[in-house]
């Protein structure tokens, strides 16, 4: 595990980089890596990744129906044929 204190300097310095700087795109990214790095500190991660990975795209049947789409086409009442704008 990093140490606090190696963490806490790290966020003093983005916050540096982000009362410096004129420019929003810079300021964004410096309070990023701050939140970033609180969530280091608090043992987060797993946290943050759970938001990114949709919990129904985790599950075997959401792969599996997916995959099944790519070996034949989908076959309808109101499709119009094998075009490719059928949904």
């Amino acid at each position: 595990m990093i140490p606090y204190d190696r963490l806490i300097s790290e966020m003093e310095r983005q916050l540096s980089v982000a009362r410096r700087t004129n420019d929003e795109y810079a300021m964004r990214e410096a309070l990023s890596a701050v939140r970033s790095l609180c969530e280091v500190a608090l043992g987060g991660e797993g946290k943050r990744e759970e938001k990114l990975v949709p919990k129904m795209l985790s599950t075997p049947s959401a792969v599996q129906s997916i995959t099944s789409l790519e070996g034949k086409p989908l076959v309808e009442e109101d499709a119009n044929g094998g075009s490719i704008f059928d949904f």
